[in-house]
């Protein structure tokens, strides 16, 4: 978990690699769906909240991601989660689908914690210097998703997983190497 800019979809992908793990990335599934001539008009209105910075309803991401995770677990692989838990209630939902496999006890949640100043930088250096143009890439859209994804955000979610007794934070402003050596010590001591 992390705030927009965080790195937390580059460490999703290393630890996934490193770790032999599914990579589910509700971002990437809700661009490979925009890009689906064959989605439902219900789900291309939804999709079109997304390009201006808004989330998309709840049930079209635990439609998407629950059905990629089974995939992955029909494979007998874990699964690491990136970008899927916006708000308290898809926390409860994600752990209510853990615990119905049998695996509540098995998940870690891991902050990659930045402040919203060096997200604000990060996403405005990548829009500057990506050749991969996202459509959420624009400076009004970056202050919104910053304001609804921040670390005001966030918050809560991280208080429920604390709760848990499974909340791990990483400090996230440092090299991606130095952030990725530290996930990887969690995960090796969990």
């Amino acid at each position: 978990m992390g705030v927009p800019g965080s790195g937390k979809g580059t460490q999703a992908v290393g630890i996934s690699h490193d770790f032999n793990y599914g990579h589910v990335s509700t971002g990437n599934l809700l661009r490979k769906l925009q890009a689906d001539p064959e989605v439902s008009k219900e789900d291309r209105e939804m999709l079109e909240q997304m390009k201006n910075g808004e989330l998309v309803s709840d049930e079209l991401i635990y439609k998407l991601a629950f059905k990629e995770i089974d995939k992955y677990f029909s494979e007998n692989k874990g699964v690491i989660l990136d970008g899927a838990i916006r708000s308290v209630e898809q926390a409860k939902k994600y752990q209510d689908f853990f615990e119905k496999k049998n695996l509540g006890n098995e998940i870690v949640a891991i902050d990659i914690d930045i402040s919203d100043e060096k997200s604000l930088e990060r996403l405005v250096y990548r829009r500057d210097t990506s050749k991969d143009i996202r459509e959420d890439d624009n400076l009004e859209i970056i202050k919104k998703r910053i304001e609804e994804q921040g670390n005001n955000a966030i918050l809560p979610i991280l208080q429920y997983y604390k709760s848990l007794g499974i909340l791990e934070v990483v400090n996230g402003e440092g090299s991606i190497e130095e952030v990725n050596k530290n996930i990887i010590n969690i995960l090796n001591y969990k």
